[in-house]
């Protein structure tokens, strides 16, 4: 089966019964904080504009001068402790939240205007399919962080409505059941 809804085209993951059930529906555990995320080139600029508010909230401060952003597809987050057994992302904070999402709630931003788009779609992910295709999917990391085996089946679009409902609107998510139960 596929589905479209709007520019993407869902994986068909979505659509099959599992027993995968998303612990972070409840509790976000930040597991998926350990390896950093990549970033696009617009998402390093808007980190570099606020980088002096956001070294107060760091467990370490980071020299942003020292961030290479001349190769955009090889940019991602920073890494504390790296290679160590409790490596994650520099933006990580000690109290267990994102240092990014804390500065735009703290000043009043929009979080999409500071935080990195791929960590705000996660525990999505696109996948280019084609030269005009694009695929939503749930992101590899997702099996290892977020979902854990349940006893009920569901579906993984079920599973995960708030963060499609997050990427594809409250209409794109109604639209996407009524395609399904077609």
């Amino acid at each position: 089966m596929t589905v479209t809804i709007g520019p993407f085209r869902l994986s068909p993951e979505f659509f099959t019964k599992t027993r995968w059930v998303n612990r972070c529906r409840e509790a976000c555990a930040n597991l998926c904080c350990d390896e950093g995320v990549y970033l696009t080139l617009y998402d390093a600029q808007n980190v570099i504009q606020h980088a002096e508010e956001i070294q107060p909230y760091l467990v370490e401060p980071y020299d942003f001068s020292q961030w290479d952003i001349s190769h955009p597809a090889f940019i991602s987050t920073p890494v504390l402790n790296e290679g160590a057994p409790h490596q994650h992302c520099w933006f990580f904070t000690r109290g267990q939240r994102c240092a990014l999402h804390s500065l735009a709630l703290e000043k009043n931003l929009p979080v999409r205007s500071i935080k990195p788009f791929f960590c705000l779609l996660f525990p999505l992910t696109l996948v280019d399919i084609d030269v005009n295709v694009t695929e939503l999917a749930v992101d590899t990391k997702a099996y290892e962080t977020c979902l854990v085996e349940g006893i009920e089946q569901t579906y993984l679009y079920q599973q995960f409505e708030p963060d499609l409902r997050r990427v594809l609107g409250d209409a794109g998510y109604e639209e996407l059941t009524r395609l399904f139960r077609i």
